[in-house]
C-alpha cells in the first residue's frame, strides 16, 4: 500500500499541516472573496487561502485608473438593459466567447450591484446638475469602450479595493476561515480525477497545507508577475493556469491580453485615455520627442493622443503611442527602468486637477509633483483576456469538483472587451461558483483519498541537485523576454526566443531544482512562470493574424476565415500545446 501524501512530503523533510473543509477557496481578489462569502451564505464550511496578506494581493485590488469601475445595467439610462449589455459584449468579441455566460454576465450584474450597495460600497454619486436625462439613478456613471451607454460604476478610481475590502469584512462576520499568505502550490485529486483539495504553503510559518475539501474553487488571479512591467502585483506568477494546465484542463484565448502605456515610477499605476487628452511630451533617453517618427502620413501626434484607448489595440489609431514607446525602449533608447521621460509640466494646474482628479490625489499621496517631476513611462501588462475555459453558468471547469473564477476563468472575453465587465465577471461568476461549490459540498460525501504520488513528485524533483538551476536569475530572463516579444509588437521569430527562455527553464528543472525545503516554493514559483509563459507564447505563435491587441507584425491582416474564432488548447503527451477550433455561437 502506498505511503499517503501526507507521509510522502513529511519524507521530504517538509512540515505539514492537515486541514479539512467543505470548500476551499484559493485567492484573495474581488472574485474569489465574493466566491468564499457565496459558498459560506450556503452553510458550507469555507476556507479561503490567499497568496498574499489578505486584501493586499490581486489585480482587483491593485487595479486603479480614472475610470475603473464595473458595468451593469439599470443605474442609468433608462433604454439600457441585460440585453444592450449582452449584445455590446457579443459586438466586441463574437465568436470568441461563450454566449450563453455572456447573457449570464450581463443579467446578474445589476444584481450584484445591489449586493455590493447592501454590504456599504459606496459608489460614486453625480452632482444633481450633473444627472444625465432619462438616468434612473443619480450614480455617477461612465461610458467604456464598446458600451452603448454609460452603465459602469465606480468608487473613486480604486473600485476593486472597495469591493475587496466590503466582501471580505462580510466573509470574516459570516466565520470563513483564512490563512494569508498562503500560496497553491497543486490541484489534488483522487483515484478518479475528481478535486479532492489542494496542496499549498502558508508562507509566514513555511508549513505545507494539505487542504482536503468536497469542493474547490480557484481565483488565483492572471500572469502579471511574468512581465518586468505589470501594473498589479508581482505574486500572481500564473500558478493557477500552470496547475491546471497540468491536471489536463482546457484553456482558451491564452493569444490575447492586455497591456498599454503605464507610469512604472516612481510609483506604477496605468495611464488611460484622461492623461493622453493632456497631450504629454514623450521623450527618449536622447532628450527627442519621438512619436512624430512612428506615425503614417496623414496621422497626426494630436489625433492620436486624443483617441487614445486603454488597453492597446490595433483597431484605434492610438496604437501608435504603445508601439513607439516599446520601440524606442528595445531600440536602447529608453532609460535604466526600461521606460520613457512622460512630461505633464506644461499643462495649467487648473486643467490637471479637472481632467485627472484621481491620478493627482494618487500622485500627491506618492510625493509626485506633474509639474515638476520626471515620470517614467513603459508599456505594463494589465490582464489576460483568456483563461482555464468556463463550461457552465456556475464556472466549472473541465476537471471535475474545481470551479475557475476571475482572471483564472476564460470564456466571457475574447480579443475586445467592455470596459467595466472585469469587475462584473469576478462578482457574477465570483457568487455563482461559491454559492454551486457551497451547495455541493453540502450535500456531498467526504473527499476521497488524494492520489498526490504526481504531486509529490513534482516537488521531489524540484528538491533534486542541480548546481547549474538559478531560480532568481531564471524568473528575470523570463520576465524580459515576455516583456520584449510578448506585449506589443509579437513575431514568429520573437515568440520562439522567449519560449526558447521559458522551455529551457522547464528542461533544466527536469534535471532536478537544487532547491531545498527554504527554497522549494521559489522553484516551483518559476515552474509555473515558464509553463504559463510557454501557454501564453504557444497560444500567441498558433494565431498567425493580428486582431484587436495580438498584433503578429509577420501576419499584419485579420484572418476571419482562418481565425475568426477561438481555440481550446490542452497539453499534449510531449508537453507541448495542442489546439483544436472551439466555435462558440453568433449572438442569439
Amino acid at each position: 500500500m502506498s505511503k499517503s501524501i501526507v507521509e510522502q512530503l513529511r519524507g521530504l523533510g517538509l512540515e505539514v499541516e492537515e486541514l479539512a473543509t467543505d470548500v476551499v477557496v484559493v485567492g484573495g481578489g474581488g472574485a474569489a472573496s465574493r466566491a468564499a462569502l457565496s459558498a459560506r451564505l450556503t452553510g458550507a464550511e469555507v476556507l479561503m487561502l490567499a497568496k498574499a496578506p489578505l486584501g493586499t494581493g490581486g489585480s482587483t485590488v491593485h487595479g486603479a485608473s480614472e475610470i475603473m469601475s464595473m458595468g451593469a445595467s439599470g443605474y442609468g439610462a433608462a433604454a439600457d438593459s441585460p440585453e444592450v449589455h449582452y449584445r455590446d459584449t457579443m459586438a466586441a468579441a463574437s465568436g470568441f466567447i461563450d454566449r450563453d455566460l455572456v447573457r449570464v454576465l450581463a443579467e446578474d450584474a445589476p444584481r450584484r450591484i445591489a449586493d455590493l450597495i447592501s454590504y456599504g460600497v459606496a459608489f460614486d454619486r453625480a452632482a444633481p446638475d450633473k444627472i444625465a436625462a432619462g438616468h434612473v439613478t443619480d450614480y455617477k456613471l461612465i461610458q467604456s469602450d464598446f458600451g452603448s451607454y454609460a452603465r459602469a460604476l465606480g468608487v473613486s478610481g480604486k473600485t476593486g479595493k472597495a469591493f475587496v475590502a466590503a466582501l471580505n469584512e462580510q466573509a470574516l462576520a459570516r466565520g470563513v476561515k483564512v490563512r494569508a499568505p498562503a500560496a497553491l502550490v497543486d490541484l489534488l485529486l483522487d483515484a478518479e480525477g475528481h478535486a479532492a483539495g489542494v496542496l499549498a504553503l502558508d508562507a509566514s510559518t513555511q508549513t505545507w497545507l494539505v487542504v482536503r475539501a468536497k469542493s474547490v474553487v480557484l481565483g488565483t488571479g492572471g500572469a502579471h508577475g511574468l512581465f518586468s512591467q505589470q501594473v498589479s502585483t508581482a505574486e500572481m506568477t500564473g500558478d493557477g493556469q500552470a496547475v491546471l494546465y497540468r491536471a489536463g484542463a482546457e484553456l482558451v484565448n491564452m493569444e490575447f491580453h492586455q497591456f498599454g502605456p503605464a507610469l512604472v515610477h516612481p510609483y506604477v499605476q496605468l495611464f488611460s485615455k484622461s492623461c493622453f487628452v493632456l497631450h504629454p511630451r514623450m521623450t527618449n533617453s536622447e532628450g527627442r520627442e519621438f512619436l512624430s517618427d512612428y506615425l503614417p502620413p496623414g496621422v497626426s501626434v494630436d489625433e492620436v493622443m486624443d483617441e487614445k484607448v486603454f488597453p492597446f489595440t490595433v483597431s484605434n489609431v492610438s496604437r501608435y503611442i504603445d508601439i513607439s514607446i516599446a520601440s524606442e525602449i528595445a531600440a536602447g533608447r529608453g532609460n535604466e527602468r526600461g521606460a520613457i521621460d512622460f512630461s505633464l509640466a506644461h499643462v495649467p494646474a487648473a486643467k490637471l486637477e479637472a481632467t485627472i482628479p484621481n491620478t493627482m490625489r494618487w500622485m500627491k499621496a506618492n510625493g509626485v509633483d506633474p509639474q515638476k517631476d520626471a515620470m517614467d513611462v513603459g508599456i505594463a501588462f494589465q490582464c489576460l483576456n483568456g483563461g482555464v475555459r468556463m463550461v457552465d453558468a456556475d464556472a466549472r471547469s473541465t476537471i471535475p469538483g474545481v470551479h475557475v473564477i476571475g482572471e483564472l476563468a476564460g470564456g466571457v472575453r475574447g480579443p475586445d472587451r467592455p470596459g467595466g465587465n472585469s469587475l462584473a465577471e469576478g462578482q457574477v461568476f465570483g457568487h455563482r461558483a461559491g454559492d454551486a461549490a457551497g451547495r455541493a459540498a453540502r450535500g456531498g460525501a467526504a473527499s476521497k483519498a488524494v492520489a498526490g504520488d504526481a504531486v509529490v513528485e513534482r516537488l521531489r524533483l524540484a528538491l533534486a541537485a542541480n548546481a547549474a538551476f538559478d531560480a532568481a536569475g531564471s524568473a528575470r530572463r523570463l520576465q524580459a523576454a515576455m516583456q520584449r516579444h510578448a506585449l506589443v509588437e509579437k513575431s514568429e521569430a520573437g515568440l520562439n526566443q522567449a519560449l526558447e527562455v521559458a522551455r529551457g527553464i522547464e528542461v533544466s528543472l527536469g534535471q532536478g531544482g537544487g532547491a531545498t525545503p527554504a527554497t522549494l516554493h521559489e522553484v516551483l514559483t518559476v515552474q509555473n512562470m515558464a509553463t504559463t509563459a510557454s501557454i501564453i507564447l504557444e497560444a500567441c505563435l498558433a494565431r498567425r493574424e493580428t486582431r484587436s491587441g495580438h498584433l503578429r507584425t509577420d501576419f499584419l491582416q485579420r484572418d476571419d476565415e482562418a481565425y475568426g474564432h477561438a481555440f481550446v488548447q490542452t497539453r499534449a503527451q510531449d508537453g507541448r500545446s495542442r489546439f483544436t477550433p472551439l466555435a462558440y455561437p453568433a449572438a442569439d
